[in-house]
């Protein structure tokens, strides 16, 4: 009678031991899986503290000039001396107004003034010869780009450089001459193509001094000027002095020049174009220029819209290249540091709308983070990031870092339309399709003369990026240049180029 008792015990003894068995094993299950995510976490911190050691840095490109540097010693200046005494945004209200010559009155020729009035859109590409790129790095470029690598139909402009001022006369070398001669090929390839010299740069800049000092100097620069164009057939010259100073006459001198030249063309009835390449920063806008001076005399003006923020001991933290807008945590000075605030202070000036050329780099800068946890805009920094020459970094070497380190975190910022990417120490701020559709919509839909590209050297020309690569091994050849491309498909979106 009691036998079905001891069964029914033993039953229950041995349900007891499988739950007991199974909350061993899901608590054993529990503590593996603590385990697991405490050993990721750790391995995470360490990756993040240690991978700068151990990233891969691609190898330079080797065409940027070190020197390029010298326009980031100029703005480090303004930056650190304007931050300490401005603190309050100027007025975007102030009135647009123009100004009579102050060296004499004259009417523009015809050709000038139909010039003047059209509204096409510009994509004006500045390009600089493998010698200069090797001369001013100490090191020779094994594939550097050529102009004959180009495709004439990306850009209505090409800006050939860089050609120094000595003792009042252009300076050329044979690289520059041969690049003339590729630039007129081109042109027959693509007879609306405008070729033009570029003159100064970030670092040969020191020429302007002693040309503009006397009208004696000037004339003889003009006689050089006039004679080059037309011994190798091109349509101009962009003039890219960095920086007159404001504080002595280099700027009356250098407004001087603009009329003369300008009279100059005017009185033998040419057509030849005269630009200028002008700073962003507003300080240096009232220090250098006579704004109504140059509205009055150049055809455009190729602002160049970035180098806003980089690297250095004035300013050590991490920030965007060129920004469309001022984020929303940025305040006084550092809230004019945008390309939107830079094209509505020069307007605010004098210049007009359809005469500014918003510049757009195909590089960005790096730097080294002090916290690789803290990876956001205007995070601390202690230096240079180690991708790039001095902080300046090609988009070849953008794509190259991205594709071979696997930790590297891509981010967009919405407000400013601009991405920026990090991976252990390295951070760096660059362009990509997405943030140039933003801003050449934003020159669009504002009305603004064009877009120019900053520069063609910097661009993926060698295919390293992966979408530029595949482009490359498709139907229909060697493309490259993937950032001038989604430029150029935007400013001119019913067209296109091979």
């Amino acid at each position: 009678m009691t036998k079905p008792k001891y069964e029914l015990i033993n039953n229950q003894r041995i349900n007891n031991n499988n739950n007991s068995n199974n909350r061993n094993i899901l608590a054993i299950g529990l503590l593996s899986l603590l385990c697991i995510i405490v050993f990721l976490a750790v391995f995470a911190t360490w990756s993040e503290i240690y991978s700068y050691k151990r990233l891969l840095i691609p190898k330079k490109t080797k065409d940027i000039p070190a020197l390029w540097h010298s326009r980031i010693n100029f703005y480090t200046k303004n930056q650190s001396n304007a931050s300490s005494h401005k603190n309050n945004i100027s007025d975007k209200d102030e009135d647009v107004y123009t100004q009579q010559s102050k060296f004499g009155n004259y009417v523009y020729s015809s050709d000038h003034e139909k010039h003047s009035k059209q509204h096409k859109k510009k994509l004006i590409c500045y390009y600089t010869t493998a010698r200069y790129v090797s001369k001013r790095n100490y090191i020779k470029n094994d594939s550097p780009l050529k102009i004959k690598d180009i495709n004439p139909h990306l850009c209505t402009h090409l800006n050939i450089g860089i050609i120094e001022i000595s003792n009042c006369t252009l300076l050329l070398d044979d690289d520059l001459i041969n690049a003339f001669k590729d630039g007129n090929l081109l042109k027959k390839q693509n007879q609306d193509l405008k070729i033009l010299l570029w003159v100064g740069g970030a670092d040969e800049s020191t020429g302007f001094t002693e040309m503009v000092a006397n009208h004696t100097n000037r004339k003889r620069f003009i006689q050089s000027l006039k004679e080059t164009l037309k011994r190798y057939s091109l349509d101009g010259v962009d003039l890219d002095w960095e920086f007159p100073n404001g504080s002595n006459p280099q700027r009356i001198h250098f407004m001087q020049l603009l009329h003369e030249i300008r009279r100059e063309y005017q009185r033998e009835h040419s057509t030849y174009l005269l630009s200028l390449a002008a700073a962003a920063p507003s300080t240096f806008i009232d220090m250098c220029y006579d704004v109504p001076m140059i509205n009055d005399n150049v055809d455009f003006v190729n602002v160049m819209t970035y180098d806003y923020h980089f690297y250095s001991k004035a300013t050590p933290y991490v920030g965007l290249n060129a920004p469309l807008y001022a984020t929303s945590r940025e305040f006084g000075i550092f809230a004019t540091l945008n390309i939107n605030y830079t094209v509505n202070y020069w307007m605010s000036k004098g210049l007009d709308r359809s005469k500014i050329i918003i510049g757009l780099p195909t590089y960005g800068h790096s730097f080294r983070l002090v916290n690789p946890f803290n990876t956001r805009i205007g995070a601390p920094s202690e230096d240079y990031g180690s991708v790039g020459v001095l902080g300046f970094v090609s988009y070849s070497e953008v794509c190259w870092f991205q594709i071979s380190n696997f930790n590297v975190k891509i981010e967009y910022d919405i407000e400013t339309c601009s991405p920026f990417l990090s991976a252990g120490l390295e951070w760096i701020s660059y362009e990509d399709e997405r943030s140039l559709e933003c801003k050449v919509n934003y020159a669009k839909d504002n009305h603004f003369g064009g877009i120019m590209v900053f520069s063609l050297n910097t661009d993926d020309y060698q295919y390293t990026c992966d979408d530029n690569y595949k482009s490359n091994r498709g139907v229909g050849g060697k493309r490259g240049f993937p950032l001038l491309r989604k430029i150029h498909s935007i400013l001119f979106k019913n067209t296109t180029a091979n």
